[in-house]
């Protein structure tokens, strides 16, 4: 499950959003499927989440060779249960290709009034820098942070256009708990994205962090772990982390002195920016993206009514995680580390895997088709699924519903988080007339959208279900290892979901889709800053973001934007990707007209959209 999550909204942040206790009221499942149900088995259920959770595994990162092993273990559990393969070309497999990291070219230069620094021990470029070299003057910019909602900009009152900006990391006042800046809890300014993305939009060429001095007295002033888990996404700009004392040479020719600027910065919170005299820095980033084959693994069950058997229902999980944690990882002490990703989502996976054993061994029960899918690249940003989507194997309009688990495997209290229930007027009675025989407490939410595979199918318009038995500690960590899952408690979790399967299978009405009303995520916007109405496609070989969908009657629709456009323009600044998006939204206020350009079959178009607050 992606980080930052806050389940009907993307980034994630928190749990649960709105919930309902959904009591049990009369049992009404068939006998055939109450058998089925019977014969999921817990140890065989725990067999799949140790093996995919093992060290062997190395936390199944996009990219690395143990996430194939991953999905050759899978389409070989497909295989023996009886399942036929329904990816590309009659096999298991669904290949596609995402962005796992970048790595650095030959031509990576600092240079300071033509004294060259050493690349890893003097400076380092970010991972999320553009291939470049410039050289020109020089601006210190504080903290580097433009921040409208705080009354605070380090760009204020300067010119920064054509030259190389220097930054300290971190926030103001960050010890200080009363901070407009939220003391020790960073805000989204703090981050090496956020301040080069602004850098960028002043108009700067290229922007050099470096530790700030006060707050982190203790901190080796050391290049490298620091940016390890940074973004590889191209921000457009060159982007390095320097030792600080060479920034300090630099600003004591002309009687500065960086302790002391920051004890200013940090005491009123005044801008204390200024260009440097006599400074030259020649900066040259040379960053490739590397992009790497993944798989997803697609399986069916068919269906024996002849009228219904080429409709669908699909059931899935993704099988990525964190490998070492170079990217997603909760406790950045521990990048390195082999990140488990027991719960997060091997309990899911090993979820598809037996639900699937079961259903083909019954499949004489089904009318219409099933189809099991484990997603890659879901830590990456829904990258599987919104692909399956976009490039489904069946055709979409067939797919009848879809079923997603993410993190199943804590079940606590017999009570399971279950989103996506408005999506279809039928699931909720159905949810309460088939939880009698499993006895589950149901916290639900309407929403069909979160970071989670549901989400892309929700796009195409088609009702989901979202299974989540809760975050806890270990999530995001190398913590989250096998024997912390509650496989008897699987069990009762993908009971339920077998009955769903089964109805959803079965019943002589296709599922209706009903749209939530609601406000999704806008250009990952997740809940911050003012409502624009768009739902991003999360696919990474675009420059721009790509609507997967626009919200009816929202800001974007009301100014004429559709589902296909590529946005590549906001408010006079290029939107490269999602992060620039996010970046230029959260600048806004709602009342705001802005204008926008989007790509749209092979042209161009402009539209104002007025922006409006989040209900």
């Amino acid at each position: 499950m992606r980080t930052k999550r806050c389940l009907t909204a993307i980034p994630i942040a928190a749990v649960v959003c709105s919930f309902a206790l959904i009591s049990p009221l009369v049992p009404a499942a068939p006998v055939a499927a109450l058998d089925a149900v019977a014969a999921l088995a817990p140890e065989r259920y725990m067999k799949h989440v140790t093996y995919l959770a093992s060290e062997a595994m190395k936390g199944r990162g996009n990219g690395l060779a143990e996430l194939d092993e991953a999905a050759e273990y899978i389409a070989s559990q497909f295989r023996v249960s009886g399942l036929r393969p329904l990816g590309d070309e009659g096999t298991f497999f669904q290949r596609f290709e995402v962005t796992t990291g970048a790595q650095l070219g030959l031509r990576n230069e600092l240079v300071f009034n033509g004294s060259a620094l050493t690349l890893n021990d003097d400076f380092v470029p970010i991972s999320f820098s553009n291939t470049a070299a410039f050289q020109g003057p020089v601006v210190f910019v504080g903290y580097g942070i433009t921040a409208p909602e705080l009354q605070y900009d380090d760009y204020r009152g300067i010119n920064v256009t054509n030259k190389i900006v220097i930054a300290f990391r971190h926030e103001p006042q960050e010890l200080d708990a009363k901070s407009p800046f939220n003391g020790t809890n960073a805000t989204r300014h703090a981050s090496f994205i956020n301040k080069a993305i602004n850098a960028r939009q002043h108009g700067a060429k290229g922007i050099v962090f470096i530790t700030d001095p006060n707050n982190h007295a203790t901190e080796p002033d050391v290049v490298g772990p620091a940016t390890r888990a940074a973004e590889s996404d191209d921000a457009g700009i060159s982007s390095v982390h320097v030792r600080g004392d060479f920034v300090e040479a630099l600003l004591a020719k002309s009687g500065r002195d960086l302790a002391a600027i920051q004890q200013r910065i940090d005491r009123d919170l005044e801008p204390q920016s200024f260009e440097v005299p006599d400074a030259r820095i020649t900066i040259a980033t040379d960053v490739a993206r590397t992009r790497q084959p993944v798989r997803n693994v697609v399986a069916a069950v068919p269906g024996h009514d002849p009228k219904l058997r080429n409709e669908w229902v699909v059931v899935g999980a993704h099988y990525d995680h964190l490998g070492l944690g170079n990217r997603g990882s909760l406790t950045p002490s521990q990048v390195g580390q082999i990140h488990h990703g027991a719960d997060d989502n091997a309990s899911g996976t090993a979820g598809v895997l037996e639900i699937g054993r079961v259903a083909a061994t019954h499949q004489q029960q089904f009318k219409r088709s099933l189809l099991f899918m484990t997603f890659a690249g879901e830590e990456l940003g829904l990258l599987g699924s919104s692909y399956f989507t976009n490039h489904p194997t069946v055709p979409i309009a067939g797919i009848a519903g879809m079923i997603n688990m993410d993190m199943i495997g804590r079940l606590r209290n017999d009570r399971i988080f279950v989103g996506g229930v408005g999506t279809s007027p039928a699931f909720r009675p159905w949810l309460q007339e088939l939880n009698h025989k499993v006895g589950l407490l149901l916290d639900y939410s309407d929403s069909g959208f979160g970071s989670s595979d549901h989400t892309p199918f929700n796009t195409k318009r088609i009702p989901v279900l979202f299974f989540f038995s809760g975050l806890h500690a270990d999530y995001h960590k190398p913590s989250d290892t096998s024997e912390k899952i509650n496989g008897e408690g699987a069990k009762k979790v993908l009971s339920l979901v077998y009955l769903m399967l089964e109805r959803i299978a079965n019943d002589a009405r296709r599922p209706q889709y009903s749209e939530v009303q609601e406000e999704p995520p806008s250009g990952g916007g997740g809940g911050y800053g003012p409502y624009f109405g768009s739902i991003p496609d999360f696919r990474d070989d675009l420059k721009g973001v790509l609507f997967a969908d626009v919200r009816p009657g929202s800001p974007a629709a009301k100014a004429g934007l559709q589902s296909g456009d590529l946005l590549v323009e906001f408010d006079g600044r290029p939107i490269q990707n999602l992060y620039d998006f996010t970046y230029a939204l959260r600048a806004k206020k709602p009342g705001d007209a802005v204008l926008v350009v989007v790509k749209r079959n092979g042209g161009e178009v402009k539209a104002t959209v007025v922006l409006e607050a989040r209900r």
